[in-house]
């Protein structure tokens, strides 16, 4: 429950210090006194958007902090646990900053954390109803949510909504594959046929290399056979000065004289062993010589194979050497245009699974809405006798839908009403007053008091549109509300107000030329001027001051 709100420079409050107990605490004050801003400085705690100009005229920040006081079992326990934010006890404390340059900051037990975490914890604290909830009651899109809120199956709406994403998801899957089916099979007919013109080719990894090296020696052959038989002549000729029979001799000379000088054996191993080489050299290049040969049909094979290659080569951007890679690279682009078929198989069949999900989930949330229905139904027209509508019938109609899977199953829920005995249900928005919306709208949250674990809740002019034995039928639901969840009310309507365990006072003044709020705790002989006020405007008079009496008499006795 909220215990403690600390305001800082935000509007017309300088500075405020305000204590919340359980129960129903009232707010009270003159049209225009700020009562509305105690409530925007609440939300900008609990992580509402906002912006600087709810800073106070002159001031560089504003703040507002709010501590609570978590239930046993409470699931922000458990939130803040998980976030790393729990600080031990059963006390919480929520802050927000405001800057003139416009930066915000949020704060959860003094760590600094996003204004998005902090909205997201405060919306399991705090219910803030005003006059624009009261018209969203009257738009059939919000039906289904109080409906399900009052069912309390979070799982079921959680894993319904969960397959129909699933379903939309594989389902947009399948429509783009099959828009460019027409383009794969396109593709898959080029690819088919430049492939067939490098496979009919036959090209080798290496291949436009190796036939460029064998023309070269085919086109040169008299020419490299004359170099091969002059380095055989140099190398190990028949005459006596040939580089073979010129480095035996020299090694022979060494082999000699290491026997005088043992250090020169080293010396004649090397000469020996390079004779070797150059003998091993020459053997090659004789081989090679053999090899040559000049055959102009072989060239003109090589010279046509060669032509071949490089028009392909030209013809595809690239070298002779990429042909073979890039063939592998059309294969793997074929080999996966060729899955589509597959693809489409597999996802159909995940459409199918989906589906089926789907609908055994959506059924099962069908029946526990009905359910629900009926139930709410006794409830909400009981709460609405209570508030002075006992000839009205209230029901939930639950209207199938047809086609591709929702989010939020399968049916629109509308609640309907019939304000008097004998005339036929119809939607709220054709037939409900302002003031009906409201108690409607009370007997609806009353309905969901159980069904929710939000601790506080806060109605802003619930009692609009009413007044008398009607606004104090309001005022006891108000209280009896308030014996589960600690409710704060802002009220006009004296008849409200007199059913407040706490009930506290707005007022503005003007103090050094500048407009100051204030508010009051009050006794119970305040309460009594500030209903006599309520009824009779700034001239109480006795008879009001009586009448503020019995209706606080009447409320404590009936509390």
């Amino acid at each position: 429950m909220l215990r403690q709100l600390t305001i800082e420079n935000i509007a017309l409050i300088e500075t405020m210090d305000l204590e919340f107990t359980q129960g129903l605490t009232i707010l009270t004050g003159e049209t225009g006194a700020g009562k509305s801003i105690l409530i925007d400085a609440l939300a900008l705690a609990l992580g509402a958007r906002a912006d600087s100009g709810l800073i106070r005229t002159g001031c560089d920040h504003a703040m507002s902090t709010a501590r609570f006081q978590l239930p046993d079992n409470h699931p922000a326990r458990v939130w803040l646990h998980e976030h790393a934010l729990d600080h031990g006890d059963d006390e919480l404390f929520l802050r927000r900053t405001l800057s003139q340059n416009g930066r915000s900051r949020a704060f959860i037990n003094e760590t600094p954390v996003p204004v998005t975490t902090l909205a997201q914890l405060g919306d399991g604290l705090v219910d803030i109803h005003g006059q624009h909830d009261h018209q969203s009651l009257l738009n059939p899109s919000t039906h289904l949510t109080i409906l399900d809120a009052f069912a309390n199956h979070p799982e079921l709406t959680r894993q319904t909504a969960l397959h129909s994403q699933t379903w939309h998801t594989h389902n947009r899957k399948l429509e783009a594959l099959r828009l460019s089916a027409r383009e794969a099979q396109q593709r898959r007919a080029f690819l088919s046929h430049q492939l067939d013109e490098i496979d009919t080719a036959g090209m080798a990894p290496g291949e436009a290399q190796e036939l460029e090296q064998r023309r070269s020696r085919l086109a040169h052959a008299v020419r490299l056979g004359e170099a091969a038989r002059a380095s055989l002549e140099l190398l190990a000729g028949e005459s006596g000065d040939s580089a073979s029979q010129l480095i035996s001799s020299a090694a022979g000379e060494l082999e000699d004289a290491q026997r005088l000088d043992p250090t020169l054996t080293t010396l004649a191993e090397q000469l020996r062993s390079l004779q070797y080489e150059l003998d091993d050299a020459s053997e090659a290049i004789r081989h090679y010589a053999d090899s040559l040969e000049t055959d102009p049909e072989q060239l003109a094979d090589l010279e046509e194979r060669l032509d071949l290659i490089r028009n392909l080569a030209r013809k595809h951007r690239c070298t002779p050497e990429e042909l073979p890679t890039l063939a592998d690279q059309w294969r793997a682009e074929l080999d996966t245009l060729e899955q589509i078929d597959l693809n489409e198989q597999r996802l159909l069949k995940e459409i199918a699974q989906a589906r089926a999900s789907f609908d055994a989930s959506a059924t099962l949330l069908s029946r526990s809405r009905k359910q629900a229905t009926s139930r709410l139904t006794q409830e909400t027209e009981a709460h609405l006798a209570q508030l002075g509508m006992p000839g009205v019938r209230f029901v939930t109609a639950l209207r199938p839908l047809q086609g591709a899977p929702r989010p939020h199953g399968l049916e629109e829920a509308e609640f309907q009403i019939s304000a008097n005995p004998g005339e036929p249900l119809k939607p709220l928005k054709l037939v409900a007053s302002g003031g009906e919306i409201s108690r409607i709208m009370l007997a609806l949250k009353t309905s969901l008091a159980d069904a929710v674990t939000i601790p506080t809740l806060i109605f802003d002019e619930v009692d609009v549109g009413v007044g008398g034995r009607t606004a104090a039928a309001i005022g006891n639901k108000l209280a009896q509300l308030a014996t589960r969840r600690q409710t704060l009310a802002v009220t006009h309507s004296p008849q409200v107000a007199a059913w407040g365990r706490q009930h506290l006072k707005v007022t503005k003044s003007t103090h050094e030329g500048r407009v100051h709020i204030s508010v009051c705790p009050l006794t119970q002989p305040m309460r009594v001027e500030e209903l006599a006020r309520m009824l009779a405007g700034e001239r109480i008079t006795t008879p009001a001051r009586q009448n503020a009496e019995e209706l606080l008499r009447a409320a404590m006795t009936n509390s």
